[in-house]
């Protein structure tokens, strides 16, 4: 239970960090830049990390304008705020694909998921790797369990993963949860 309480204070408060930082035009997160750089990129060095403060903002921007106003087919694939942390998806409910030729850690030139409602500003498309896998943001938001449905898998064309039931319809309010992977609250 205080688990469960801790996760939703903890995306209460990142919810609300981005709606401050919002509201301050992008100055927040240099406010609180130790915090920022721990959260996006597990070191709290912030001065390496500065340039992608502001991509934030804009992104987060973005992000919102298109999921509320232009996709909201995609509100219902939103994460819950009991959800665990996790750093793959659900085993229940999805599996690498067979014929998939790269190594299971890797996404191989795929960035679909990163890429579908606007380009996250933490992809490196250079080396088309994310700056902050493996964070606490990376693992309570959407990226650590890409899919967390067959909605996300379908939208985003992703041929890593397959479901284990092609007929399933998932619905992250109301599944059931996973087993907590790696819990830091």
């Amino acid at each position: 239970m205080l688990t469960t309480t801790l996760r939703v204070l903890f995306r209460l408060l990142s919810y609300s960090i981005v709606a401050i930082n919002l509201l301050t035009f992008g100055i927040f997160l240099y406010v609180i830049a130790p915090y920022t750089s721990y959260f996006f990129f597990n070191d709290i060095r912030f001065w390496k990390y500065l340039k992608y403060f502001h991509r934030y903002y804009r992104y987060s921007l973005s992000y919102l304008w298109i999921t509320l106003w232009r996709k909201q087919e995609l509100l219902p694939a939103l994460l819950p705020l009991t959800a665990p942390a996790m750093d793959h998806p659900d085993p229940t409910l999805f599996h690498l694909a067979p014929d998939w030729p790269y190594p299971a850690d890797s996404c191989g030139t795929c960035n679909n998921c990163c890429t579908f409602v606007v380009t996250c500003c933490f992809l490196n498309t250079t080396n088309n790797s994310c700056v902050c896998y493996g964070s606490l943001f990376w693992r309570y938001f959407n990226c650590g369990r890409f899919p967390s449905s067959r909605q996300l898998l379908k939208t985003c064309d992703c041929r890593k993963f397959i479901s284990i039931d092609d007929n399933q319809t998932v619905n992250p309010l109301t599944a059931k949860q996973p087993a907590i992977i790696n819990e830091d609250l």
